[in-house]
């Protein structure tokens, strides 16, 4: 079974902005929901500019092959995200304006 998961990323980030939790599962959460945020601002065309988010779920203790598909809901501007494999997915709001919004980005330079 999958899990869906509402997220508000500023929960994960302290005053600076920066993840406000220093080691064990949270940590690793707020990692796996940053890259997505990370991946979906910055790759917005699907162009693949930066590495696919691989699943973090272990579906009968052996590792998801899935790698994440993500968008920005045009209504809402939530992160809109899941796995096309085992279906774990989720929403990610709060993401503007953090670190790991690359919505305004020059990808052009290189």
């Amino acid at each position: 079974m999958s899990d869906t998961w509402i997220v508000d990323l500023r929960h994960y980030l302290n005053e600076y902005g920066a993840i406000a939790i220093s080691s064990g599962p949270g940590l690793r959460l707020a990692e796996y929901f940053t890259a997505i945020t990370q991946e979906t601002t910055g790759d917005p065309y699907g162009e693949q500019l930066y590495p696919k988010v691989p699943c973090r779920r272990r579906p009968n203790r052996k590792p998801c092959v899935g790698e994440i598909a993500s968008y920005i809901d045009p209504d809402d501007q939530q992160i809109v995200w899941i796995c096309p494999v085992c279906g774990d997915n989720g929403t990610i709001s709060g993401w503007q304006g953090t670190l790991w919004d690359l919505t305004q980005a020059d990808t052009t330079a290189h």
